[in-house]
């Protein structure tokens, strides 16, 4: 038999030969896991995230030329609608943010997601321009309010130092699915029917349950007493075997049933244990409004600032590079594919930088150092020939990519952390118009101000990106304690450690924010 121990050959050479083949598939599989989350909860997670991100990438690749070639829809109305529903998602977080803080952050996560794979289901039934534009408008809407209370729900799943690391891996999972879905939108448009994209909308729509039914059954494994006290814990250990879903990797603090495994008392329920039992946190009505908060507020500000570099890549790189340097026109997807490999590679890896809130604040100079030294790279393409031009670009994508990848990871950990617990999807809703108004703003800066004047712009933006970085420095860290409009009652220790929030010490934590909404 031809596969047989015995009909196989062996010797030296053999064990050498099978040992090259088998180095690339060790090395793809130690990558893979190198960029999972740690725990059992938190690949979960990233399972959804992936799903979730294959149907954004088939979404987003196929949805235009099918509402303006299939239902013919005008693309100027399309655009105009897509204006429209970016305005009305520039404001959406900020009252489901509050709801969460009302009934919880994971409920209305899970809600949300369930409402949105109605909707891009109903895409497969519209026919006309009005049904477009409501859709379209309501699920940016739900799509804008999702983002910021992602990153409070892995905080609470995760908490401790789990919780970057898991919102990093998400972030480069994502990355991954997203291209993984642009080739099958690729199939359906070489098809070319009705009944393909009718299929694509209901396989994106299908992703979302996926990752709803997730989330809730990591929700619902806190009801129990092991989950209550599992939420508990602040630091990672073993997963115990037949633990469930809910368990994010702390170890219980006895083998045995003791007193504080019987059931969870008050001073031992975690946030997330406390929503599981549908007792969420009375603290809005105690905590001041972000938007009053001086200091998140400019903190908000100038991260949204240095989260130009987002339009710089991709907007004004397509437009710079086919008008502003010889380089040919065809490297815009090769610089674009280095960002998307880049990122993957780097989410991950910088999460571990940003292990505590010092270390978090400390990256913004390191984000800062590569993205002023793309503008000067960016600038000097400008006066080389093709080639050295087409090079020129691809340095400055690399120190852009760099410098994007700290930034984000850095700001995940400080906006987490200086979100006081009882308004934490509040203002984290609050800290996500920052980088919507840059999605508002950047394209007329890039394409008004950057792009006509040459080096100038980019000398002015370079400016740009150092005061958002010295403000980001200026107000991000530890707050000592939230502000309150009303004295708050004390809140026991174990439930600040369940949040997973370092804000005033040095031991590790992990949050996990993200924009990547479908």
């Amino acid at each position: 038999m031809s596969g047989s121990p015995a009909s196989a050959p062996s010797g030296p050479g053999t064990d050498r030969a099978d040992g090259a083949a088998g180095r690339p598939a060790g090395r793809l599989l130690r990558f893979v896991l190198a960029i999972l989350p740690r725990t059992a909860a938190g690949r979960k997670l990233a399972a959804g995230a992936v799903a979730d991100s294959v149907g954004s990438g088939m979404f987003l690749a196929a949805s235009t030329l099918y509402f303006v070639t299939v239902v013919g829809i005008p693309a100027t109305r399309v655009g105009a609608v897509i204006s429209i529903a970016g305005v009305i998602g520039l404001i959406s977080p900020v009252p489901f943010g509050r709801l969460a803080d009302r009934v919880g952050p994971t409920r209305v996560y899970v809600a949300l997601l369930a409402a949105r794979g109605v909707g891009y289901a109903g895409f497969a039934l519209v026919d006309s321009f009005w049904p477009y534009a409501v859709l379209t408008c309501v699920l940016t809407a739900l799509d804008r309010g999702c983002s910021p209370l992602q990153q409070v729900v892995v905080g609470l799943i995760e908490g401790g130092e789990n919780q970057a690391r898991t919102m990093a891996s998400i972030r480069s999972v994502r990355n991954i699915g997203l291209t993984a879905g642009f080739l099958l939108a690729g199939a359906v448009l070489a098809i070319e029917h009705r009944a393909a994209f009718a299929a694509l909308f209901l396989g994106n729509a299908l992703t979302f349950f996926v990752i709803a039914l997730v989330v809730e059954r990591l929700r619902r494994g806190l009801e129990s007493p092991a989950g209550a006290t599992t939420a508990k814990q602040a630091g990672p250990g073993p997963e115990q075997a037949g633990a469930g879903p809910k368990q994010a990797g702390p170890e219980p603090e006895q083998a045995g049933p003791g007193p504080e495994q019987a059931g969870p008392g008050p001073e031992e329920t975690g946030p997330l244990a406390q929503e599981a039992a549908g007792e969420p946190d009375s603290g809005p009505t105690r905590v001041r409004s972000p938007f009053l908060d001086l200091r998140f507020l400019l903190f908000t500000v100038s991260n949204g600032i240095l989260s130009l570099h987002d339009s710089v890549l991709f907007l004004l790189l397509p437009l710079w590079l086919t008008t502003a340097t010889s380089a040919p026109a065809s490297a815009v997807s090769v610089l674009l594919a280095v960002n998307t490999v880049l990122t993957v590679l780097l989410q991950v890896y910088v999460a571990k930088f940003a292990d505590t809130t010092a270390r978090a604040l400390r990256l913004i100079w390191f984000a800062l150092v590569p993205l002023l030294l793309s503008c000067g790279v960016f600038a000097g393409a400008e006066y080389v020939p093709a080639w050295p031009a087409a090079a020129f670009a691809v340095i400055a994508v690399v120190l852009l990519t760099v410098g994007e990848n700290v930034h984000s990871v850095a700001v995940w950990n400080l906006s987490y952390d200086m979100s006081p617990a009882p308004a934490r999807a509040r203002y984290l809703a609050t800290f996500s118009l920052g980088v919507t108004g840059q999605q508002i703003v950047g394209p007329v800066l890039m394409t008004a101000v950057v792009l006509p004047l040459g080096t100038s712009g980019w000398a002015l933006l370079a400016g740009v990106f150092l005061l958002a970085g010295l403000g980001l420095r200026a107000t991000g860290g530890p707050r000592p304690a939230p502000t309150a409009d009303h004295a708050p009652a004390p809140e026991p220790a174990v439930t600040a450690g369940a949040t997973g929030s370092p804000a005033s010490t040095d031991t590790p934590t992990t949050p996990t924010p993200s924009e990547v909404t479908s």
